[in-house]
């Protein structure tokens, strides 16, 4: 008996080392049934030093959603912290008294959860929240709002958080009516104001943004931010390097096939971009234009399948010449060369499927067009790459390293797909993120873990972005200007860190490459552009974090304490309609149309992004 309890307390301590630290918090949500209502769920989260493990265990079995919220809140503490994950691993125990509706609504609860964990915070037992998490740290909307607050408050809540502009919601009930011996079923929608609700159950309703809105609530602490400013005019002379090279080659193609209209346009936009020092934007309108004309080349000179097929060799044979390159180049890649020799084995990646996609396209027409997709992403590789002979100064990284790091973004983006899938993300996004993934995954098994790191965040940023984009039709506008907002500071304070220790080039390059595009957005309030300049911002973002942790340079933030809260509410306060037969995921109006056209055209964009 001593022996097997010796051996228990064994077990224990290597599942939860003596440096543990656990959290307990309390989530609401709502029970599966026909009759809707709120459920108290348990949630206890530990947080040990580990190598970026996230582990779940649910009672009763939730659905997938719940392992996704898990991974997210884990990866947003560690972000809005500036710690690496990687150096932990994080235990999700949630427990019910009863079966409840699968969705990600625990998300924003779980992510205070571990921020407390790791800052050795105690929550308030009497706030409540709920709402997802997004992966900039956003609290997203959730259904069931009325169900939960009347659960939260029988739990013995005073203050309970909701999503920004959820504070009016409309719910649909089933009512009765007896009419002789007759009895009607029918189906009720009747909007409830819930703030107004929570006064009469003795509880004050609270809209809020951000999780660091929501942790002042829960602790009095807010997470300090450094105020750091970002001069791109310091990144002119290297963007300029670029943009030029691709307008001499852009320019020398031309007078080859001639004038080509939608070329030309595009050209002349460049021109007026370079001259107002949009760099990164000329050079992408630039490239653009680049595979307009390549494609009207082909076209004139290909005149039969042999010269297709000799066409096909040629690129393939300048792929494998790129690769054997790029092989050497990464044995020896440094935190200074890590995003260039990235960003040139993505293009090469992304050139080889295009390849691939022409070779099995059984058609002349799409055969040219990627075949044209493929040269010129070559033509991009080889253009990044000239850059590295501005390098003067690097400090090797370990390989092994880089290829564990690899592996972790490549599980963190496929959690992050699996999310965005599970409640109904936007389709394309997905798609997109999917085959970002699958770059990132081609790059890894060639042993380019430079590229396939920089794949992956292309891919988290997609599949962010897919559930991000989720936000009730009367206040999706004003959401989207908040978050153009907070993307531009937070990326900017990102790049601003980083260049303490590197040149940033290629997180300042898409920097930029948002700027120009918010700027139009703001001209134009064309929902488009903000779309263009959100995910833009991101990805600078994400890649200067992950330049942070790759180059070591990064610093933990400090939490304060706050008797106020140290911010101001939102600017709008619009109301949402939400009907509770779509749980997890409002409806939206005529602004999906916008979305989806949206999104139509930046995958045209991307497809042939710098």
């Amino acid at each position: 008996m001593k022996k097997a309890l010796i051996l228990l307390l064994a077990l224990v301590l290597i599942a939860f080392p003596v440096n543990a630290k656990t959290v307990k918090i309390k989530a609401v949500a709502v029970k599966s049934g026909e009759k809707p209502e709120g459920a108290v769920i348990d949630i206890t989260v530990t947080v040990t030093k580990g190598k970026g493990k996230v582990f779940v265990s649910t009672s009763p079995y939730t659905e997938i959603d719940m392992q996704g919220s898990a991974q997210l809140s884990a990866l947003t503490a560690c972000d809005l912290l500036g710690l690496d994950f990687t150096k932990y691993n994080f235990y999700y125990e949630i427990e019910a008294d009863a079966p409840i509706v699968g969705g990600p609504s625990a998300g924003g609860v779980m992510t205070i959860a571990t921020i407390c964990a790791l800052k050795n915070l105690t929550p308030r037992k009497d706030v409540f929240m709920t709402g997802m998490i997004y992966p900039d740290g956003y609290i997203g909307p959730v259904g069931g709002i009325p169900y939960k607050l009347e659960a939260a408050a029988k739990s013995g809540a005073k203050i309970f958080l909701i999503p920004e502009g959820q504070s009016v919601v409309y719910v649909t009930k089933t009512v009765e009516e007896r009419k002789g011996p007759f009895i009607f079923i029918r189906q009720v929608t009747e909007p409830v104001n819930v703030v107004e609700l929570g006064k009469k159950l003795g509880v004050k309703v609270v809209e809020v943004e951000t999780v660091e809105q929501a942790l002042w609530y829960y602790t009095g602490y807010t997470i300090s931010k450094p105020q750091l400013k970002l001069n791109l005019a310091k990144y002119s002379d290297i963007l300029k390097i670029l943009a030029m090279k691709m307008e001499n080659e852009t320019l020398a193609l031309k007078k080859v096939v001639g004038d080509v209209k939608e070329a030309d346009e595009l050209i002349e936009r460049a021109k007026k971009h370079l001259e107002e020092g949009y760099y990164y934007t000329a050079t992408s309108e630039f490239f653009q234009a680049k595979i307009i004309l390549r494609k009207e080349y082909y076209s004139k000179t290909l005149k039969s399948e042999e010269d297709l097929e000799d066409a096909f060799k040629n690129v393939e044979s300048e792929i494998e010449e790129l690769k054997d390159y790029l092989k050497k180049v990464e044995d020896r890649v440094g935190v200074e060369s890590f995003q260039i020799v990235g960003a040139g084995e993505e293009r090469v990646a992304w050139a080889e499927m295009y390849l691939k996609n022409a070779e099995e396209s059984g058609n002349w027409y799409s055969a040219v067009e990627y075949l044209s997709l493929a040269k010129e992403r070559v033509e991009s590789a080889k253009v990044w790459l000239s850059l590295l002979q501005t390098i003067e100064e690097d400090v090797p990284l370990n390989k092994e390293e880089l290829k564990k790091r690899s592996e972790f973004y490549m599980r963190i983006a496929q959690s992050l797909i699996v999310y965005a899938n599970s409640i109904g993300g936007y389709g394309n996004l997905i798609d997109r993120a999917e085959q970002s993934l699958q770059i990132a995954q081609n790059l890894y098994n060639d042993g380019f873990y430079s590229g396939a790191e920089i794949a992956c965040m292309d891919s988290m940023v997609e599949a962010g972005l897919a559930v991000e984009l989720i936000a009730p039709s009367g206040v999706f506008e004003d959401i989207l200007k908040s978050k153009l907002e907070r993307a531009e500071k937070t990326a900017e304070t990102s790049i601003a860190e980083i260049e303490q220790a590197v040149t940033p080039i290629l997180p300042v390059a898409y920097f930029e490459f948002a700027k120009s595009y918010y700027k139009s957005y703001m001209n134009s309030n064309d929902v488009r552009d903000a779309i263009y300049a959100l995910t833009y911002y991101k990805l600078s973002e994400r890649l200067a974090k992950v330049m942070l942790l790759v180059s070591k340079a990064y610093e933990e933030r400090q939490i304060i304490k706050s008797e106020i809260p140290p911010f101001t509410p939102s600017k709008y306060s619009k109301t949402s309609i939400e009907r509770i037969e779509h749980i997890e995921v409002p409806g939206y109006s005529a602004i999906s149309s916008a979305i989806a056209i949206g999104l139509l055209v930046y995958y045209k964009r991307k497809k042939s992004r710098r």
